[in-house]
Parts: C-alpha cells; sequence; structure tokens
C-alpha cells in the first residue's frame, strides 16, 4: 500500500483571493477549463462558489503566470496551447530548473526527499503504470520539485518555477486528454537521490534528461493536433464542437508596406 502520510502537510491559511485562485488554478491545470475557453466573471462565482471580487483578483493572478488572458473586447480567456508557448516553457526550465541543484537541504529536508525518491522509485519499477499509479508518480514528482524550491529561499523564484511546472502540467493534460499517447514518468527519483548524495553534476544530468523527454513529448503531440484545431472549447460547447484549442502560427499575408 501507498504512505498516503508521505504527502500530508497542512495547507497555510489564505485570504478569499488565494482560495480562488487556487481552485481556477486547479481547473485550468487538470483541463477542466480547456484552452481557448471564454471565461465569465459571473459563471465562475457560480460554479466555483466564489466571491465576485474574489474571481476577479484571482484571474488577475493568473493572467500574471501566464494561464489566462484578457482583451478590452473579449473579456477573459484561458490561454490556448500554443507553439510558442511550449518553446517558451521549455526554454524557461531548461534555464531555471537547474537552479534547485542549488536548495540547502537539511536534514529533514533530506529524509523527505529521500522518503518521496523511494516512493517514485517503488512506483516506477511497476510493470503498469495505469490506474492511479501515474497520477500518484506525478504527485510525487510535484512534491520533490515544490520542497526543492522552497528550500531556495528565494519565494519570487520559487513562484515562478512553480508557474512553470503549472503550466507544463497543462499541456501534458491537455494533451493526454485529446490522444492516446501518455507521458511516461521520467527518473525524476534518480535526480532528488543524486541531490541527497551531494552529486550535483549527476543531478543535472538528470535533470536535463526529464526536461528532454517532456519537451519532445510536447512537440511530438503538438504535431499530431490536426485534427483538434478549433475555435471553441469542447467542456461546454455543443458536440459538433472541437475539443480545445490551439494556436498556430499565421502564414505571411505577402503585403509589403510601401514606404
Amino acid at each position: 500500500m501507498l504512505d498516503t502520510d508521505a504527502y500530508a502537510s497542512p495547507a497555510p491559511p489564505e485570504g478569499k483571493a488565494g482560495v480562488a485562485e487556487r481552485a481556477l488554478r486547479s481547473a485550468i491545470v487538470g483541463c477542466v477549463l480547456m484552452p481557448g475557453e471564454r471565461l465569465s466573471e459571473t459563471s465562475l462565482t457560480t460554479e466555483f462558489a466564489l466571491g465576485r471580487g474574489a474571481v476577479r483578483a484571482a484571474l488577475a493572478r493568473l493572467k500574471a503566470s501566464g494561464l489566462v488572458s484578457s482583451t478590452a473586447r473579449s473579456g477573459w480567456q484561458v490561454a490556448p496551447v500554443s507553439a510558442v508557448e511550449i518553446r517558451e516553457l521549455i526554454a524557461a526550465r531548461r534555464h531555471l530548473d537547474p537552479i534547485l541543484c542549488s536548495a540547502r537541504l537539511d536534514d529533514a529536508a533530506k529524509r523527505r526527499l529521500t522518503t518521496l525518491s523511494q516512493m517514485h522509485m517503488a512506483l516506477l519499477q511497476r510493470p503498469d503504470v495505469g490506474g492511479d499509479v501515474l497520477p500518484t508518480m506525478r504527485r510525487c514528482e510535484r512534491d520533490m520539485l515544490d520542497l526543492l524550491a522552497n528550500a531556495l529561499g528565494m519565494p519570487v523564484v520559487a513562484g515562478f518555477l512553480a508557474d512553470l511546472w503549472d503550466r507544463s502540467n497543462r499541456l501534458v493534460n491537455f494533451f493526454e486528454r485529446n490522444g492516446r499517447v501518455k507521458f511516461l514518468p521520467t527518473r525524476l527519483s534518480s535526480f532528488a537521490e543524486a541531490l541527497v548524495e551531494g552529486r550535483t553534476a549527476d543531478a543535472i544530468a538528470h535533470l536535463a534528461s526529464a526536461n528532454a523527454a517532456l519537451e519532445a513529448y510536447l512537440l511530438d503531440r503538438f504535431l499530431e493536433t490536426d485534427a483538434m484545431v478549433g475555435r471553441k472549447s469542447g467542456r461546454r460547447a455543443g458536440s459538433k464542437d472541437k475539443p480545445g484549442r490551439i494556436e498556430r502560427p499565421q502564414p505571411p499575408t505577402g503585403k509589403t508596406r510601401t514606404l
């Protein structure tokens, strides 16, 4: 059986805007709110049982995180999936994730990281990662990353990293939901183990390998999404609408500007 107590951690107190942000962020990352979906403040207050002011503040924070966008004409919208976002995420993670290797771990943090690493390794060795195994592994991976981010002692950097990880998870969830290919877990447990043992060079190599696997998956899935391109979200739209929205680079119009 899995040691679910290993995940137990008290949630810090937060205001109404924080509660709203966490609820909407979870819905966006989990693709309950699909890419490209129009967001009505009134509908969100009803659907998620949140206050109007808290929803508005949460949407502003999520916009800063890159998960939603807004325009004067269209209002709020879940950020669509795009090649630009994939390139941006991969480039940012390639440069910023290695900062985790500079985290200063006390004995308690090392023990916690070791426990998570061992749990992840045990799950990775199972012959079938279906059912609840894959979500549990991903939760374990995120717990390892969050632990290291908090140990950096740099809240701004930790927050930025969390946004990158959430945006990456959103893309994986979207492609898995609309296709048959799952993103198989990487050996992030080897990365954690190397950190605990002080093998920084090995840890950086394992992390680079994990990010390379993510990049390959996202780019491959993006190239296979021709049939999914649409203008409307599939969550609240009719059966004829496409499941989610993907933005593609527009070809040049051929027009020239007269000087």
